[in-house]
């Protein structure tokens, strides 16, 4: 997938009742911890609890997903761009890379671990992750 896609991330304070809702309307869905991803043909949506407990001030947030985040990241890093973290390889098998806003929204940006080669930078495991 090298073309890129916008996934939005929703709140929720039960992810287990979220989950029943949309798989009741026939959505697949996948709990990863307290990550719920439900999923029909050409449907992606993304859930997580209302609060984060990693200091982010982020009430709200979208996933830019596609091969093309690797060119985008190096882009803003050469330009300096304020904010913007490193590349990190999360425990889903995903390559992401992060950058609020001004007022606040997350965008998260992120591709597969099977989508090429790994980035020319990037971090083996982000702060926030298991050990």
């Amino acid at each position: 997938m090298t073309d890129l896609m916008t996934i939005p991330i929703l709140r929720s304070p039960d992810l287990s009742k979220t989950s029943d809702f949309y798989s009741a309307l026939g959505f697949v869905p996948e709990r990863i911890g307290e990550y719920l991803i439900v999923r029909r043909p050409g449907i992606e949506l993304h859930y997580c609890p209302p609060d984060f407990t990693d200091g982010r001030p982020t009430e709200s947030s979208c996933y830019i997903r596609g091969g093309g985040i690797d060119g985008l990241h190096a882009e803003w890093t050469v330009a300096g761009v304020a904010g913007l973290t490193h590349i990190y390889h999360r425990p889903w098998g995903m390559y992401e890379f992060y950058i609020s806003d001004p007022h606040g929204c997350l965008l998260k940006f992120g591709r597969s671990d099977q989508e090429g080669d790994p980035p020319d930078a990037y971090e083996p495991r982000h702060p926030g992750d298991p050990t």
